[in-house]
C-alpha cells in the first residue's frame, strides 16, 4: 500500500464511524441528522480517491479521475447544510448576513455547484488531465478550476461570519461551546488544504497526504464536539426534567392549597347559609309567637283595663256609703289595696310584654319584604330592647344618632349584625360600662359605630377576627360564628366592619354601608350549597 494514502484510508473510517455513531444517537434531531449526512458524504470522498490511488490504472485515468472529482463536490454540499444548522439559520433563512438573504445565499451556491460538478464531469474547464499521462496522479486545474480556491475561501469566509453572529447571540453555553469546536474543527482543515495546495501541486500524492490529514483532524474536532454536545443535551434534559418535576410539585401543592382554601370556604358558606336559614325559621317561629302571644296578652290588657275601672267604681260608692257600714268598710278597702297592687303589678307585666312582642316583630321583620325602605335607628332601638337583660344596670347606653333617612336594606340581616357586635359588646364589659351607638351619613355611606369600653382585643387576634371559629370566651360556641356572620351580611350589603381595638379600654366596631343596595350574586350559589 502506498504510503501516501493511507492518512484517506483513516479519514475515511473516522468519518464513517462519526457518521454511524451519530446517526444511531438522538437521530431525530436535525443538527444529527445533518453531521451524519456531511461526515458520510466525508467518509464516500475519501474513499472515492482511495479506490482510485490504490486499484486505478494510467488506461482509465480520465472516467475516474473525473467521477471521483465529482464525488468530491458533495462534501462542501453537505458542509453548507451542516453550517446552517449548528449555526441554527436553517430556522432563521430569512435573516441577512453581510446584506444577503442566508437562504438566497444557500440556493446561489448549492446552484453553482451543481454546475461546478457538471462541469468537471463533462469539460476540461475545471479538471485537465493529459492525454498521454505518466501516472495516476497525472492532472492538473484547468481554466476555471485555478479560482475554485478563492471562490471557496469567499464560500468560508461568508459562512464564518454566520458562525461568529450565532456564537454571540447564542446565551446557552454548551450550545456556543458546540458552535466553536466544530467552528475550529473546519478552520483546522482548511489550513491544511490550503497549506498542501501551497506548498505541493494538487496533483501529488503529498497533496493529497496533506489534504486529508486535515480531513482526520477535522473529524476528531467533530467527534469531540458531538460528544459534549450529546452529553450537554443529556444533563440539560435531566436538568429540565428535574426543573419540571419541581415546577408540577409546587404546582400540585399549590393547587391543593387552593382545594383546601375554596373547600374551607365553601364549608364556611355552607355553615353560614345553615345559620342563616335557621335564623329565617327562627324569625318566622318568633312571627307566629308573637302573633299567638299578641291576642291573649291583648285580652289581658283589655280585660285587666276593665277589671281596674270596675274597682275605681266600687272605691268610689264605699266612699259614699253610710256611717254603719264603717267596720266592712275598713275590710274592704284593704281588699281593695290588694287588688289595685296586683293591677298595677299586671300592668307593668303586660306592658313589658308588649314592648318585647313588639321589639320582636321590629328585630325579625318579617311582614316586610327581604329588602326594604327601613330606618336604621329603629333597628337599633329594637336590638337594644331585646338585649335589655344583659345591660342590667351596670352598663350605661349612649345613643348618638346624627338624622338619616331611611333606605333600602335588609333589614332582619343588619338587626343580625348589631345584636351580635352589641351582644359581644355586652360580654366584653365585666363590670361597669358604657356602650356609645353613634350613626352618621358621609358620601352615600351610612356609618354606625358601637364602640365600648370593655377589656379590648389583642392585636394579633385582630387579624383573624371575622374568620369562623375566632372567640375569646371557648364555651361560646355562638360567638364563634357570630363575626364571621356579621362580616358575610356586611358584604352582601357590599359594605364593610372596620375595627379599632386597644387592650383594657375598649373596641370599637364601625359598620359602614352604602344607601343604595346591590343585591348581591351569591345568593344562587349559596342556595346550590344548601341543597347539596
Amino acid at each position: 500500500m502506498n504510503i501516501y494514502i493511507v492518512p484517506i484510508l483513516i479519514s475515511g473510517i473516522l468519518c464513517t464511524l462519526l457518521s454511524v455513531i451519530t446517526w444511531m444517537f438522538r437521530r431525530r434531531e436535525n443538527i444529527n441528522r445533518v453531521f451524519s449526512f456531511f461526515t458520510l458524504t466525508l467518509a464516500l470522498d475519501s474513499f472515492a480517491f482511495f479506490s482510485w490511488f490504490q486499484f486505478g490504472s494510467i488506461e482509465n485515468i480520465d472516467t475516474w479521475m473525473r467521477i471521483t472529482f465529482t464525488a468530491g463536490f458533495l462534501v462542501p454540499t453537505a458542509l453548507i447544510f451542516f453550517f446552517f444548522a449548528f449555526t441554527g439559520y436553517d430556522k432563521r433563512m430569512d435573516t441577512r448576513v453581510l446584506g444577503i438573504k442566508v437562504r438566497h445565499f444557500q440556493i446561489s451556491i448549492l446552484l453553482f455547484i451543481f454546475v461546478c460538478m457538471l462541469l468537471a464531469q463533462f469539460t476540461n474547464l475545471l479538471i485537465k488531465i493529459s492525454e498521454t499521462p505518466k501516472d495516476i496522479w497525472d492532472m492538473e486545474f484547468g481554466f476555471i478550476g485555478i479560482f475554485m480556491y478563492p471562490l471557496f475561501a469567499g464560500i468560508f469566509f461568508y459562512l464564518y461570519v454566520m458562525v461568529f453572529k450565532s456564537y454571540r447571540i447564542t446565551e446557552n453555553k454548551p450550545q456556543k461551546r458546540f458552535i466553536l469546536l466544530l467552528a475550529l474543527g473546519t478552520v483546522v482543515w482548511l489550513l491544511f488544504g490550503y497549506a498542501g495546495a501551497v506548498f505541493f501541486s494538487p496533483s501529488t500524492e503529498a497533496y493529497q497526504f496533506i489534504n486529508y490529514i486535515g480531513t482526520g483532524m477535522m473529524a476528531i474536532f467533530y467527534f469531540v464536539a458531538i460528544l459534549n454536545y450529546q452529553s450537554d443535551k443529556v444533563y440539560e434534559l435531566n436538568l429540565n426534567l428535574e426543573r419540571k418535576v419541581e415546577g408540577r410539585t409546587r404546582e400540585l401543592e399549590q393547587k391543593n392549597l387552593e382545594l383546601e382554601d375554596t373547600l374551607n370556604k365553601l364549608q364556611q358558606m355552607q355553615k353560614q347559609v345553615i345559620i342563616q336559614e335557621k335564623m329565617a325559621t327562627l324569625g318566622q317561629l318568633v312571627a307566629g309567637l308573637t302573633h299567638e302571644i299578641n291576642t291573649p296578652i291583648g285580652a289581658i290588657r283589655s280585660m285587666n283595663d276593665t277589671k281596674s275601672r270596675a274597682v275605681m267604681k266600687l272605691q268610689t260608692a264605699l266612699g259614699n256609703g253610710a256611717p254603719d257600714t264603717a267596720g266592712k268598710d275598713h275590710e274592704i278597702r284593704k281588699v281593695l289595696k290588694v287588688i289595685l297592687k296586683a293591677d298595677q303589678l299586671i300592668d307593668q307585666g303586660t306592658e313589658r310584654l308588649h314592648e318585647i312582642i313588639r321589639n320582636l316583630e321590629n328585630f325579625a321583620r318579617l311582614d316586610e319584604a327581604e329588602t326594604a325602605m327601613t330606618d336604621i335607628h329603629e333597628g337599633l332601638d329594637s336590638v337594644l330592647g331585646l338585649i335589655k337583660h344583659d345591660l342590667l344596670t351596670n352598663i350605661e347606653v349612649v345613643r348618638e344618632y346624627s338624622e338619616i333617612p331611611p333606605f333600602v336594606c335588609h333589614a332582619r340581616k343588619l338587626n343580625q349584625v348589631f345584636l351580635n357586635i352589641l351582644k359581644n359588646a355586652c360580654q366584653a364589659i365585666e363590670d361597669k360600662g358604657r356602650i356609645t351607638i353613634t350613626t352618621s351619613l358621609k358620601n352615600n355611606m351610612v356609618h354606625v359605630a358601637i364602640r365600648d369600653t370593655g377589656k379590648g382585643i389583642n392585636p394579633d387576634e385582630l387579624r383573624t377576627i371575622f374568620d369562623p371559629g375566632f372567640t375569646t370566651k371557648n364555651s361560646v360556641v355562638r360567638a364563634s360564628l357570630g363575626l364571621s356572620i356579621c362580616s358575610q351580611i356586611i358584604q352582601e350589603h357590599h359594605g364593610k366592619i372596620n375595627v379599632e381595638s386597644q387592650p383594657g379600654k375598649g373596641s370599637v366596631f364601625t359598620v359602614i354601608i352604602p344607601t343604595e343596595f346591590l343585591r348581591d350574586s351569591n345568593s344562587s350559589l349559596q342556595k346550590q350549597i344548601l341543597t347539596r
